[in-house]
């Protein structure tokens, strides 16, 4: 069942989605999908008796997809198949208006904490090409190791280190550098809320897209990191060993002996909301 339109646009407004213009809940704004706003002036009533007329402020209209995606999703563990289970085991978004996706064979890689800050000395992918890949990362952000090149007291106040933990910057990292398919493994005391609430905003709320251009990030979501380390342990992986690489100032991306096998259908419907300007 469709959500209803309140409950949608309250979820839009609180995560941000009209604050800054961004097309979506995580990643950055591209000019292919941002969609130009129209400034409106409401139509002003006439004045009652001993009234003054008063002019109102602009406001904005805002054209929005409200986008729901179910998904199926196996692992080929040592040439074994693995059926996950949603919510349970996974929950997943698309950004792609496209009524069925589908992803095969695709490579897991581990690439740690899944940030890329230059001005920090610090690329957990290492300039590495994920085309086709689905990377893994964990969540929150790395320390600051010791004898890192840090170039101007600036950069550790721009938004992008402040936020470099934030989810929307690593799936907005995990786009940029080409993955179908980008993971955080949820761990609630690195992010501060339950797997459960993550259930909350299943459903992509986005602008409409001014042309039709499909991203390279088929889906993105979490996993809870519990399970996913039980999976890893199964292809001879240790979770421990990993999670310590990834705090490391010379990290680079780990191969994993797993793959994706992923099904997805959409289905979306627009709708406009109007905002103060």
């Amino acid at each position: 069942m469709a959500p209803k339109i309140l409950p949608v646009i309250g979820a839009f407004l609180l995560l941000g989605g009209c604050a800054d213009g961004n097309p979506w809940f995580g990643l950055a704004a591209s000019s292919r999908l941002q969609q130009p706003s129209q400034t409106l002036t409401r139509a002003a009533p006439s004045p009652g008796p001993g009234e003054t007329l008063v002019n109102t402020a602009p406001i904005r209209r805002i054209s929005l997809v409200v986008l729901h995606s179910e998904a199926t999703l196996q692992l080929l563990i040592k040439s074994r198949k693995v059926t996950l289970q949603s919510p349970d085991d996974f929950i997943l978004q698309s950004r792609r208006l496209e009524k069925t996706l589908s992803l095969d064979n695709s490579d897991w890689v581990f690439v740690g904490y899944g940030v890329t800050v230059p001005a920090l000395g610090w690329d957990d992918y290492q300039n590495r090409d994920m085309h086709g890949k689905t990377v893994i990362m964990l969540a929150g952000a790395p320390s600051i190791p010791d004898g890192t090149q840090v170039s101007s007291q600036a950069a550790l106040r721009h938004p992008v280190a402040l936020n470099l933990g934030h989810w929307r910057t690593k799936f907005d990292n995990a786009q940029r550098h080409g993955a179908a398919l980008a993971i955080i493994l949820h761990d609630p005391k690195i992010e501060g809320v339950g797997y459960d609430r993550l259930l909350e905003f299943r459903d992509v709320v986005m602008a409409a897209p001014a042309q039709e251009a499909p991203e390279t990030l088929m889906a993105f979501g979490w996993m809870p990191e519990v399970r996913a380390a039980n999976w890893l342990k199964r292809a001879g992986v240790h979770w421990d060993t990993l999670k310590r690489k990834a705090g490391m100032a010379n990290f680079s991306p780990i191969d994993l002996p797993i793959q994706s096998h992923l099904q997805m259908a959409n289905r979306w419907r627009e709708m406009d909301i109007t905002v103060p300007e």
